[in-house]
């Protein structure tokens, strides 16, 4: 499907990709409110837990991305033979990475989360959480295969549809598990675990089913495995790599941050946990044109229309921040509303004030950068988000370590280290693409034969 980059195409890809994001984040979201009303430790040890488990996960974040790349770039050029091709060696990637990351989680976990956490309630809550989520693993991998697979095709309906019951499903199941109904005992941060690996593995269900009922094999001449085709690996890791790192990165400074967040107090990682969430939520409609970015641009590319990237850039951003800015009014409105709905302590509510308004004036920044950062990707160029990652991150952690670790800043001014990475962000990337950089860099993908 060769793509032109209107506004109404731009909204038809995202859209989808926009609900079904909004009903994934409902699981981080159910989680941490559940466990907000339940218990204080559950709600620190599931925010450092969580972000643990994703940090590694993402690596099967960013293989999918370097495959979306591939993908609507074979779309742009109209080679639909060989989209399942690339399709087939994810999937064997994925396979390969879940094996490796499961027992990484079994028997890794103990001893990182003992030597990181300080607090022993919050270690073992955190590490009951991860074993919990392990099972779930090789489904989570696999979703962000099929992820990529469906945007780098533009056919994002599914998402949409695939999450939601996913959300649904971690909804019910964490209710009851996390709180002990119709008969089940009350298994705490436990039952988050449980009830999101079950989720996790229907969304990969229900993307399994549509992929075969609507017979895409036949269409995209994928499940084929006739041979291995070492090139296409190779064309895959090559994307893959520094999206990978760039994840393992950025997600790792975040981690840092919680880390360093723990050692003022777990009054502070409570406050932090929910801010998290709410950034998580918040950030979704840019996260999703984000991707929907990456597909365009990569499938303009594929039709060779270089001179066509800069106008279609510019109007999923005229989108995103047009989307961003608009909720984020909205919540600055409701502030106390909104903190509620996470727990019903006064006193974390109150204490998250201050820091919720640095966070929204890093949301500023965040909705241009982010669409302008994995736009970059989409022209094949993908190191060179990972460096600009890296002087990001740089200054992230410097910050947190100075102001956190060293004079223990209160939490307004600990969170201007999301202010700062994504104002250098923000830099970074309009300065390669307004300097005519990215012209340079565009990447042929195919190393197929």
């Amino acid at each position: 499907m060769q793509l032109r980059g209107t506004y109404k195409e731009i909204w038809q890809i995202s859209y989808p990709v926009i609900l079904g994001s909004i009903a994934h984040s409902v699981n981080q979201l159910i989680d941490t409110a559940f466990l907000g009303h339940s218990s204080k430790t559950a709600l620190e040890a599931i925010t450092i837990g969580g972000i643990f488990y994703f940090v590694f996960v993402f690596i099967a974040g960013g293989l999918a991305r370097g495959s979306q790349v591939i993908i609507a770039r074979y779309s742009g050029e109209n080679k639909t033979h060989k989209i399942g091709i690339a399709f087939d060696h994810l999937l064997l990637i994925s396979i390969v990475l879940s094996g490796f990351l499961m027992l990484f989680f079994h028997f890794g976990s103990p001893t990182v989360l003992n030597f990181v956490i300080k607090s022993k309630a919050i270690q073992i809550d955190a590490l009951e959480y991860i074993q919990k989520m392990n099972y779930a693993v090789l489904p989570v991998v696999l979703g962000f295969a099929f992820n990529g697979f469906y945007t780098g095709i533009g056919k994002t309906k599914i998402i949409t549809i695939a999450t939601l019951g996913m959300a649904l499903t971690n909804i019910v199941l964490g209710y009851i598990f996390i709180f002990g109904k119709f008969g089940f005992e009350p298994m705490g941060i436990k039952g988050a675990g449980i009830a999101t690996a079950v989720a996790d593995t229907v969304l990969f269900f229900i993307y399994t089913i549509h992929f075969f009922s609507f017979k895409l094999p036949e269409k995209y001449n994928a499940f084929t495995f006739k041979s291995i085709q070492f090139s296409q690996i190779i064309s895959i890791i090559r994307l893959s790599t520094p999206i990978v790192l760039q994840n393992i990165i950025g997600i790792g400074s975040w981690w840092y941050f919680f880390l360093s967040v723990e050692k003022l107090g777990e009054q502070e990682l409570a406050v932090s946990g929910i801010l998290k969430s709410i950034f998580t939520f918040i950030g979704i409609p840019v996260w999703s044109l984000a991707s929907t970015s990456n597909t365009i641009i990569s499938n303009i590319i594929g039709q060779n229309r270089i001179d066509d990237v800069i106008p279609v850039l510019k109007k999923i951003l005229v989108v995103s921040v047009g989307i961003s800015m608009s909720i984020n009014v909205l919540i600055v409105l409701f502030a106390y509303p909104v903190l509620s709905i996470f727990t019903n302590d006064i006193q974390i509510i109150h204490d998250a004030i201050p820091p919720f308004y640095t966070l929204m004036i890093a949301m500023l920044f965040f909705s241009s950068s982010m669409i302008m950062n994995f736009g970059i990707t989409g022209t094949g160029a993908t190191f060179v988000p990972t460096i600009v990652e890296l002087f990001c991150c740089t200054f992230y952690v410097i910050y947190c370590y100075y102001f956190i670790q060293l004079l223990h800043s209160p939490l307004y001014i600990s969170w201007g280290c999301e202010v700062i990475y994504w104002f250098t962000l923000f830099v970074f990337t309009s300065i390669y693409w307004m300097g005519g950089f990215w012209r340079r860099y565009i990447k042929n993908i195919d190393m197929t034969a």
